[in-house]
């Protein structure tokens, strides 16, 4: 009888197997670093709400009605999509990469196997078909990962709370006559709390094995890069930008110039056509990456036709084998891309200044809607962030007003030609202080929608048009300023403001946003 009933007993759990939810004594539970896989799955519930239908139609519509991206980076639509391809593809392999790492550690050797389709995504993929979820289990997955997010953001407040008490109780156990009778009740609350504890481990990924995790994780990956390849494989680019992704290429639509404004201030925001394209490659780098390219894409293309012959591969969905051409453009971009976009040369990205231009731009926008609220502070705070750059070109151009004479009329006009620059460059400057809050430390374990990409911000603007902008603005605000101060000290001069002169002047000085030149 004993062998038999080991045999049924090997015969029931054959046929109902442990789930993969509960940890078996051989599979090790995930503990505390589902504090850092909750952060993974945040990320990739973003990444995949930013891939939906509404989140790419918002990307193209952005794309194509900003005046500022035509300003400052580029007028050719696929080529802007091709920067957010980038960065998309960027946020994936990070996130692949992690799910390598954490695969190393999984029971199932089939995890193990998970890295050599990140090293190589086009000799690899065969073995990985049909991993990826149908869209609308994709959608119930993303919701279970968002539910594990919450549940362990409650779970470490518990865990803060838990922490407090058990100090708390030691405390009253060793003084029992002083708190004799709200021990047993106290002693009742934390073995409570401490349930509730346990429940809540049980429900978030700490309690869960790493096949469990990263199987889900995988899967989850799959059905993301399936995605993108259906969104973004059909845009192609013109041959001359897939091989250089740091041209920038000259707006063609520059804004009309007032005319008020005098033909030398223009160039500055606009340079003459004479420059040509700022191109970070010289034609014998481009010849060479495009023919390493185009190797590539020979090799990658020439492993894909090889795999239609597997009878693996015969059964799977058409789509795959209709889609190879946008799988070669997808994973051609895959192994060689890093966790890091590099953004081309003469750029605010590529001289680190993306993030404190914004915030330039964002300071000279206040001063703007209320240049009557300029004082000391608030000018030598802008003063002491502009670069040598901007300081010299605005001095050039502000000794070159100086010697004009102002007219209120043209004050006027420098108000609006301010208000028609800030409306193309503030929402780049507020995009970019946005990525980074939405990318901060503090805020990635978040299931917050990420709603901006670098493409939207100031990230890849040229950085001599950019710096050209924010010259304009400055001397017209300095402009602007200067008119209000010398109509002031008019009005200041007429008899009923005698008594009070000095304090006028004392106070129009502080409108000034100029330095001494």
């Amino acid at each position: 009888m004993g062998g038999g009933e080991t045999v049924n007993g090997a015969w029931l759990s054959a046929i109902w197997p442990l789930s993969r939810k509960i940890v078996s004594d051989e599979k090790e539970a995930i503990g505390i670093l589902a504090s850092e896989i909750v952060g993974v799955m945040s990320k990739i519930v973003n990444l995949w709400h930013s891939l939906s239908d509404r989140g790419i139609a918002s990307l193209k519509e952005w794309i194509t009605n900003s005046v500022g991206v035509k300003m400052l980076v580029s007028d050719d639509y696929y080529y802007l999509m091709e920067l957010a391809l980038d960065e998309i593809l960027s946020s994936f392999q990070c996130l692949a990469r992690y799910v390598a790492r954490l695969g190393k550690r999984c029971k199932d050797p089939v995890y193990h196997r998970y890295e050599s389709f990140v090293r190589n995504p086009a000799k690899n993929y065969v073995q990985w078909c049909g991993w990826e979820y149908a869209w609308k289990k994709m959608d119930r997955k993303v919701k279970k990962m968002e539910r594990f997010v919450a549940a362990m953001s409650q779970l470490f407040q518990e865990l803060e709370v838990l922490e407090d008490r058990q100090r708390t109780l030691k405390r009253m156990k060793a003084n029992p006559k002083t708190h004799k009778g709200k021990l047993a009740e106290f002693e009742k609350k934390f073995n409570w709390h401490q349930q509730e504890v346990k429940n809540l481990k049980d429900i978030s990924p700490w309690n869960r094995s790493f096949d469990y995790i990263v199987r889900l994780l995988a899967r989850s990956l799959f059905t993301i890069l399936e995605r993108i390849i259906l969104v973004f494989g059909n845009i192609h680019l013109p041959i001359s930008q897939q091989q250089g992704d740091s041209v920038i290429i000259e707006s063609k639509h520059a804004l009309r110039r007032s005319p008020s404004l005098p033909v030398n201030t223009s160039s500055y925001v606009h340079p003459s056509e004479t420059k040509g394209p700022v191109s970070s490659e010289s034609e014998a780098e481009k010849n060479k990456n495009k023919n390493k390219n185009k190797n590539k894409n020979k090799n990658i293309k020439k492993q894909l036709q090889q795999s239609r012959h597997i009878g693996t591969f015969q059964g799977v969905s058409k789509r795959y084998i209709d889609s190879q051409s946008c799988r070669i453009r997808i994973y051609s971009k895959l192994p060689e891309k890093g966790c890091f976009l590099k953004p081309a040369r003469l750029t605010l990205g590529d001289a680190a200044l993306a993030l404190h231009y914004a915030n330039v731009i964002e300071l000279i926008e206040k001063i703007v809607s209320s240049p009557h609220l300029i004082d000391h502070h608030t000018r030598d705070d802008l003063y002491s962030k502009l670069p040598t750059t901007i300081r010299t070109d605005l001095r050039a151009k502000l000794k070159w007003y100086a010697k004009r004479k102002h007219d209120p009329s043209i004050a006027a006009e420098w108000s609006v030609a301010m208000t028609q620059i800030l409306g193309w460059l503030a929402p780049l400057a507020h995009n970019m202080i946005r990525w980074h809050e939405e990318r901060n430390f503090e805020k990635e374990h978040t299931t917050s929608e990420a709603s901006v990409l670098l493409v939207q911000t100031l990230y890849f603007a040229n950085k001599a048009k950019t710096e050209a902008a924010i010259v304009e603005l400055l001397v017209g605000l300095n402009y602007v300023c200067r008119i209000n101060r010398e109509a002031q000290i008019r009005e200041a001069r007429q008899p009923e403001f005698s008594r009070s002169r000095s304090f006028h002047r004392a106070q129009l000085r502080n409108h000034d946003l100029c330095y001494e030149i």
